[in-house]
């Protein structure tokens, strides 16, 4: 008899699954993310009641960061303003977090005031991310900021973060700021430097176990500026 009732329901759950699949499909890819407003902590709260909830918001901006490069100027301009919304009200750290690797591919100045914005976050995760997206922005104003946190931040991580990301930048600011770390009297963070400064200069020959090495490979350049202004105008534009 059990097996008949089992038998009995099985097409109705089929109907039932088919028509969840037809409602969660209805509006097509962003559904959740357009369907309810996520940017504020009570409305989180109302749209779970809703059925939007953030399991689904999680896969729509996983989704989103993988389809923002494929976007179009304006539609990447569009979605930034939602993206600045999520950074700065969402309470949940993994939605910043995927919010900002989201706005990772998208360029200008407001771009780079969102992910500079996200360097004084509450999670260690996000201001980690933030980091790792300034090393890759071609602005020069992106390796001012690292430079800043890698001397001033308070956390090994975070500085470690910010001096490999540096190793995305050429020019004096990341050398100086590269050089300043391999003084440092944590030996994580002279390593990140001369990993950094490797990409930096392309020089790979000294190695990540001298400092001094190092210190005395840029001094050398520095010397060689002052004897021969264009021999160092060269040297400055190699690197």
């Amino acid at each position: 008899m059990d097996e008949v009732r089992f038998m009995l329901r099985v097409p109705f759950l089929l109907v039932a699954v088919c028509c969840l699949l037809c409602a969660g499909c209805h509006d097509g890819p962003l559904y959740a993310l357009k369907h309810a407003n996520p940017y504020f902590v009570r409305q989180w709260k109302q749209d779970e009641a809703l059925g939007t909830t953030d399991y689904q918001r999680k896969q729509e901006l996983e989704l989103l960061v993988r389809t923002v490069p494929s976007m179009t100027p304006a539609e990447r301009s569009s979605w930034l303003v939602h993206l600045g919304k999520i950074v700065d009200n969402d309470p949940s750290p993994d939605m910043r977090h995927l919010a900002l690797r989201a706005a990772e591919s998208i360029e200008g100045a407001a771009a780079l005031e969102l992910v500079e914005g996200r360097l004084d976050d509450d999670s260690l995760k996000v201001r980690m991310a933030a980091c790792d997206i300034l090393g890759k922005r071609p602005e020069p104003e992106a390796a001012t900021v690292l430079a800043r946190v890698a001397g001033e931040s308070t956390n090994l991580d975070i500085r470690q973060a910010a001096l490999r990301a540096l190793g995305g930048h050429g020019g004096p600011v990341a050398k100086d700021s590269l050089k300043l770390a391999l003084q440092d009297r944590d030996p994580a963070i002279r390593l990140a430097a001369m990993q950094s400064l490797q990409q930096v200069t392309g020089q790979t020959d000294l190695g990540t176990s001298d400092p001094q090495a190092w210190v005395a490979y840029l001094e050398g350049q520095t010397d060689t500026a002052g004897s021969s202004r264009s021999l160092g105008q060269r040297m400055r534009d190699l690197f």
